[in-house]
């Protein structure tokens, strides 16, 4: 999967003039898998009109993860979840990311603020 080169990190990647984005965004077609990337529990699902239908996971030590971008969604608030257990699938973008395509809007943050997540990817 390809990983969009306006990337994240402290200091957010400017989109345009009026928007930042405080996650990455890894290039996927509609329908593909999307698998949890680290034990934890769902701690909210919810959506908006930029990124989506989400699932947050509180993956413990300060740390939570938000997939966005999904539909078909798998898991429920409170469900404790595995590495690599399904929580649902890419979905179409949203009118924000139509130029991007479908893609996972991929966020991490720790003590609830946004960090790079290719700093803690393996």
């Amino acid at each position: 999967y390809e990983i969009s080169e306006c990337l994240v990190g402290s200091e957010m990647c400017i989109r345009d003039k009026y928007k930042s984005n405080p996650a990455i965004e890894i290039s996927a077609d509609e329908g593909t898998k999307v698998i949890a990337s680290a034990a934890g529990t769902v701690t909210e699902i919810s959506k908006d009109d930029v990124t989506g239908t989400m699932v947050t996971t509180d993956i413990g030590s300060n740390y939570k993860i938000t997939y966005g971008q999904l539909k078909n969604i798998k898991v429920k608030k409170g469900d404790e979840i595995k590495e690599g257990q399904l929580l649902g699938n890419v979905a179409a973008p949203t009118k924000y990311f139509s130029e991007e395509g479908s893609n996972l809007f991929f966020q991490v943050k720790e003590n609830d603020k946004a960090v790079d997540p290719l700093l803690l990817l393996n």
